[in-house]
């Protein structure tokens, strides 16, 4: 039961991604096409981050106090649901930019509620020890999904029309709404404590602030993460306008460079628990030097080969900033506060997305997409400096030699049953 577990919430996780990446290569190029302008494609990314930052905070409170897997499932229903109507827009050929944006603003929001309601349930149903194996396998889940979304997304939309794409998309969540219904939902850590009803929903938000009050170490952990949301989805809206514009290439080889993005978050899944060892305190700091050295990249090059290459790099650095940095979160938080904390790192993420990506596309269609890429370089270089000084503090360095102890503990026993089978 726990193995066709842990099978339905990678299974889960793995349709929601790939649905999603088909869903935003085929939009993102489609919108860019309908409109010739850069600045639409941001505000595709902007306005579907929008809704988010308001509504973040009450979903922390909800998955506080409800039952998280329900909420896992009612959030890939709304988003399965707005799939279904810009599919029926398409097929019948009223679709406009306005529609895409409006239905894009209901997906994003709704993944929120998607991924803060996993997270908590995954950790309601793992013990922190192995936390973080358990979420570097869904990020691998992730972004395999989302490799082969971009990547076959990136083909589909030089040979099919876009109602039959949407239409796979529709089907992709569909499964992965059944792969979370079957989740078993039993309870395996004993200090969960969720359904509060005695205690309102302000008062539940009020004393989320003051958790991040008396825990300012949530404050340094919430400034060095956001950059990595920042990154990845202002360059996922900038990659169509940075192919067509400015590589001058096909919508083909813009797919293989949205896949490039998962296939660096591919390597940080599987190499997550290798780069914790590896690196310890310093995770952070060498994260963010690979994406840096990916937007340097992006900024001065002009060869898709190259261009391939940075974006891998984008992937594989973010990608290794979100998925440890976020399991430290989840172990410094305490189990009472985990949908809230998740819900206000994703406030805090969602709001720079919103403000920076409408910014980044008026630079792109003014400057051109590859001075975007490189305005990315000043929030990240500032959080690199920061993310120094974190990896100085003491609850940092507790957390993290926590983890790569408890990683080599779970290695080793691993190794010890091998040979007992053998």
């Amino acid at each position: 039961m726990k193995n066709k577990r842990v099978g339905l919430i990678l299974a889960a996780s793995y349709f929601s991604s790939f649905g999603s990446s088909v869903y935003f290569v085929s939009v993102a190029w489609l919108l860019y096409q309908m409109t010739s302008d850069a600045t639409y494609t941001g505000l595709l990314v902007g306005l579907g981050f929008l809704p988010g930052v308001f509504l973040n905070l009450i979903f922390g409170v909800l998955v506080d106090r409800l039952d998280r897997k329900k909420l896992t499932v009612i959030s890939i229903s709304i988003i399965t649901f707005s799939i279904f109507l810009l599919l029926a827009a398409l097929t019948m050929d009223v679709v406009k930019p306005l529609l895409i944006i409006t239905v894009h603003m209901l997906v994003q929001t709704f993944a929120s509620l998607f991924r803060t309601a996993q997270q908590a349930f995954i950790t309601e149903l793992y013990s922190k020890q192995v936390l973080a194996s358990v979420f570097s396998r869904v990020s691998a889940a992730v972004s395999t999904g989302g490799l082969l979304g971009t990547t076959m997304g990136g083909v589909a939309i030089s040979l099919l029309p876009a109602n039959i794409i949407t239409a796979a998309v529709f089907g992709s969540f569909i499964i992965s709404l059944v792969c979370a219904w079957l989740t078993n939902s039993k309870v395996r850590v004993a200090d969960i404590k969720v359904n509060k009803g005695y205690l309102s929903g302000f008062k539940d938000m009020a004393q989320g602030m003051v958790y991040i009050r008396n825990n300012p170490f949530m404050i340094s952990l919430f400034s060095v993460l956001f950059v990595g949301q920042l990154v990845v989805h202002t360059s996922t809206s900038l990659l169509p306008v940075y192919a067509s514009a400015y590589l001058t290439v096909s919508s083909k080889v813009y797919g293989l460079l949205e896949g490039a993005v998962s296939i660096g978050a591919i390597i940080a899944g599987f190499s997550a628990i290798w780069f914790l060892n590896l690196f310890k305190q310093s995770i952070a700091a060498v994260s963010l030097y690979v994406t840096v050295t990916g937007l340097g990249l992006l900024t001065f090059a002009k060869s898709p080969i190259l261009s391939f290459c940075a974006v891998l790099l984008l992937g594989l650095g973010t990608s290794w900033l979100r998925v440890l940095m976020q399991t430290v979160q989840q172990v410094y938080t305490d189990p009472e506060y985990y949908g809230r904390m998740a819900a206000m790192r994703q406030t805090v993420n969602q709001t720079s997305v919103a403000i920076g990506a409408p910014i980044i596309g008026v630079i792109a269609e003014n400057f051109g997409a590859n001075y975007a890429y490189g305005s990315l370089l000043i929030p990240v270089v500032a959080v690199l400096i920061l993310s120094i000084f974190v990896s100085k503090q003491r609850t940092f360095n507790d957390i993290i030699f926590k983890m790569a102890k408890q990683e080599q503990k779970t290695v080793k026993t691993s190794m010890i049953l091998l040979e007992k089978k053998g």
